[in-house]
């Protein structure tokens, strides 16, 4: 059961860290099209994942007693996510693309989006025991795909989602924090 909640704790923290994306996903979805926009943002997360494992690993083999210090990291971000609401309430950035746009630049633009995911998971993934890690890494990838599915399926019926996708995205910083301090906790998901 640990481990169900576990894999379930990081799906969520996957998904509440990609609320951007999943914004993105819509509009792009409307000017590149939508399987281009899908296979980009797959991509970038595949990417993020695998490095956030990389990262886990190799931390747990230069400084395994050292490894919940990187909770400090998720923390930082997301008290700069916060400060940045505070002092940008009203700013909003668009990103121009044509339908020529390539898949690599729709996963660059993803993958911009992404550190926050991967500032989350690599501390997560580091201070976890492998199995933890594993079940982690599972609800991670059943995020990402739920997320790409509700892409896929606002995209095929065009609905915008606009106030509800920024008042979710105001609590990515929050849930940086909350997995920072996690990390930085001794639990029983922990490496050592």
């Amino acid at each position: 059961m640990d481990l169900i909640a576990f894999g379930l704790s990081a799906a969520v923290a996957q998904v509440l860290t990609n609320i951007d994306n999943l914004a993105a996903l819509l509009a792009l979805s409307l000017v590149v099209g939508k399987w281009r926009a899908i296979a980009g943002y797959v991509a970038a997360q595949a990417v993020i994942l695998t490095l956030a494992l990389a990262v886990a690993v190799g931390a747990e083999q230069l400084a395994p007693s050292n490894v919940g210090l990187l909770g400090f990291i998720p923390i930082g971000l997301g008290v700069r996510g916060i400060w940045q609401q505070f002092r940008n309430a009203d700013e909003e950035q668009a990103e121009a693309f044509s339908r020529s746009s390539s898949l690599l630049m729709t996963s660059l633009l993803f993958l911009s989006l992404s550190m926050d995911s991967f500032a989350v998971m690599a501390p997560l993934l580091a201070d976890s025991a492998p199995l933890y890690r594993f079940a982690a890494l599972v609800g991670a990838v059943v995020a990402v795909l739920a997320l790409g599915a509700v892409g896929l399926a606002f995209a095929l019926t065009a609905c915008a989602t606009g106030p509800w996708t920024r008042r979710f995205e105001r609590l990515a910083p929050f849930v940086m924090i909350a997995a920072g301090i996690y990390v930085l906790l001794d639990s029983g998901t922990d490496l050592l």
